[in-house]
């Protein structure tokens, strides 16, 4: 089923140079959306915005993931940013199994360690937990794959593969070819500005769409 993401507009005072302008769009509502585009061409500031608009619509709300993580993690550890963002009580084994499997060694003993003491990349993989036990029905991840391994990065997929198959919204901002590949739409931002949209398997098969032009980064 198709679903229709709202026309969205943004200016910053202290970048007048810049303006976030996209029309309504619709994507295919299968599988995940990719956003790419270069650095400062308003990828993220399509998610941000996108967030802000649909903030007081609780059937439409969109929950942002965003790359800096302190506008995020705002507890001591993952049991206190879950029971804060919660009314009920933490399922402690479903989220040991969820640690673990974002690659977590001692899943039980990162219940209750700090943030602070974590690497960049284990602050990314404990947000990424947090979110997907939150199962959101409208997701907005920005550059989740930011300090993460190949490996996790495979389980980071399989996991937005699974929670698009529960009917939710998964937009993913990625640089990352794999991400980009395995989407079911690709949203194309330069300077603002949508300058191209449609179903990935459709865009990649054309021999004038090129991934490079946006930013989209390969494996060596």
């Amino acid at each position: 089923m198709s679903h229709t993401l709202p026309a969205l507009s943004k200016k910053y005072s202290d970048n007048t140079d810049f303006f976030l302008e996209a029309p309504e769009l619709s994507i295919s509502g299968e599988g995940y959306t990719c956003i790419i585009g270069k650095n400062g061409s308003g990828k993220s500031t399509y998610g941000e915005s996108l967030a802000e608009i649909s903030a007081h619509n609780e059937g439409e709300k969109w929950y942002y993931l965003p790359q800096h993580l302190d506008r995020f993690l705002f507890a001591e550890n993952v049991s206190e940013q879950l029971g804060a963002l919660l009314s009920q009580e933490i399922n402690q084994p479903r989220l040991i199994s969820l640690i673990e499997e974002l690659g977590f060694s001692d899943a039980a003993g990162m219940l209750h360690f700090p943030f602070l003491l974590m690497s960049g990349g284990e602050r990314r993989r404990m947000a990424l937990v947090c979110v997907f036990y939150l199962e959101p029905a409208r997701l907005i991840l920005d550059e989740p794959e930011i300090g993460v391994t190949a490996k996790e990065n495979m389980v980071l997929l399989s996991k937005l593969h699974n929670l698009a198959g529960t009917n939710a919204r998964v937009i993913i901002i990625s640089h990352n070819a794999e991400f980009v590949r395995q989407s079911s739409d690709i949203i194309c931002i330069i300077n603002g500005k949508i300058a191209r949209t449609g179903q990935t398997q459709e865009l990649i098969s054309d021999p004038n769409f090129e991934l490079e032009k946006y930013g989209v980064r390969f494996s060596q």
